[in-house]
């Protein structure tokens, strides 16, 4: 299954970099967005991210390199400042479908446009938490993990070079055998755009 992830995020590499047009460049900076890191326990782990992404891509495909990080408590503790976990993330991202496009492939002109597509990844959580009295942690969710999920966004492009996106994710976790999603918003800026300022 590795492997098979391995190559997908390859083959979407290299069609996005040989792409007719060019690649697209486009900075995330920030994405703020609530987490459900499993949705089947949602009641008992809820939090916010923040982060950024580099994401290399056409209109049908992307390639994306991001950090970030993700506070998380349970809100039916009873204490629930000690339910509080910081987990910093590195994740590595191909996928496939419309991404930050519309149907003329336009921006010249105040449009709407969108992104509905199929992605795969590898992700890394880093483990803050510290073990007390010689409790052993579950370790499950941590480390390295390879996801599959999708995205939706969708924006209006108010300025060629900078705009917002509204986005929902959710990813299947192969390993930890979870599924999480996030709901939130991109300020991202397009690298590659003529400003004519």
């Amino acid at each position: 299954m590795n492997k098979i992830l391995l190559a997908l995020c390859s083959v979407v590499l290299l069609n996005t970099l040989q792409a007719q047009e060019g690649p697209r460049l486009f900075l995330d900076v920030p994405h703020i967005h609530l987490i459900a890191p499993d949705v089947e326990n949602i009641g008992n782990r809820l939090g916010l991210g923040a982060g950024l992404a580099m994401n290399v891509g056409t209109h049908w495909s992307v390639a994306r390199l991001g950090l970030g990080a993700h506070v998380s408590a349970d809100p039916q503790s009873d204490d629930f400042e000690n339910s509080i976990i910081t987990t910093p993330y590195a994740l590595i991202e191909a996928g496939a479908g419309k991404y930050r496009s519309n149907g003329d492939r336009c921006a010249k002109t105040k449009r709407a446009a969108f992104t509905a597509m199929g992605k795969a990844g590898i992700l890394y959580n880093f483990d803050t938490r510290k073990e007390k009295d010689g409790i052993e942690l579950d370790k499950s969710g941590y480390g390295i993990d390879y996801t599959v999920g999708a995205e939706l966004g969708y924006f209006y492009i108010r300025d060629i070079f900078k705009n917002m996106e509204v986005v929902f994710d959710a990813r299947y976790h192969i390993n930890a055998k979870v599924i999480s999603t996030t709901f939130g918003f991109k300020m991202f800026l397009n690298l590659k755009a003529e400003r004519p300022y």
